[in-house]
């Protein structure tokens, strides 16, 4: 048997996949699409986010409010 060998060229060369930072508006907006009874599959499908996500964003939306009125409230005091 031979041995297999690594390809060098350009295109055999996998780019390391970068986590994607979602914005507290973009997950407000998730939720909101949730609370209306939209499927997780269709949300995916929409925002382009991996399935997983927008059920770890289900999972911890209670947080996701609360740092929104947090931050609403610190932009409020300061005007």
């Amino acid at each position: 048997m031979s041995d297999k060998r690594i390809s060098t060229s350009p295109s055999a060369i996998q780019v390391e996949n970068r986590r994607k930072t979602i914005r507290i508006e973009e997950k407000l907006h998730t939720i909101s699409q949730l609370e209306k009874g939209e499927r997780i599959v269709d949300i995916c499908h929409n925002v382009r986010h991996a399935d997983n996500s927008v059920r770890t964003i289900r999972g911890i939306a209670d947080r996701f409010m609360e740092s929104a009125i947090t931050e609403q409230e610190c932009l409020c005091s300061k005007t």
